[in-house]
């Protein structure tokens, strides 16, 4: 019979639990779509993802920051996943993104007027929001609340 491994998690290795789980993973998604956008872009996604609570209240956030269909980069498939699941404090970017979804989990600034969806202007409306006015365009994002 074998006994059972506990292996550690080290920083890098994907969104982890516990009482910051939320944070991490919010972190991550935004790091993953917004990094080469700027602190603007991670603000408008962090401040859509809290908005997105109202939605699912029973809902963590660090379910609703993980979901891949939400934010794309959670699917193992996508491009940015693995790098997501790396990301680490000692990228400036990614420091910056756990900032910014501390920030937004405290109430910060919504700069995306109670936005709950995003998708990338260069993409194609997405049919659930192809009906709805944008709330906001920041960032090469438009910002619709669903």
């Amino acid at each position: 019979m074998s006994r059972p491994v506990l292996l550690a998690v080290t920083e890098g290795a994907g969104a982890r639990p516990g009482p910051d789980a939320g944070i991490d993973a919010l972190a991550r998604a935004i790091w993953a779509h917004g990094r080469e956008r700027g602190i603007r872009a991670m603000e408008a996604l962090a401040a859509m993802a809290v908005n997105r609570r109202t939605l699912f209240p029973g809902r963590t956030l660090a379910c609703i920051a993980s979901d891949p269909t939400l934010f794309a980069a959670w699917d193992p498939a996508d491009a940015r996943h693995e790098a997501m699941r790396r990301a680490d404090s000692a990228d400036p970017a990614f420091a910056a993104a756990l900032r910014v979804a501390r920030r937004a989990l405290a109430g910060g600034a919504d700069p995306v007027d109670g936005a709950t969806w995003f998708h990338d202007i260069a993409d194609p409306v997405p049919a659930g929001v192809a009906a709805l006015a944008p709330r906001a365009l920041l960032a090469g994002f438009h910002f619709y609340r669903t």
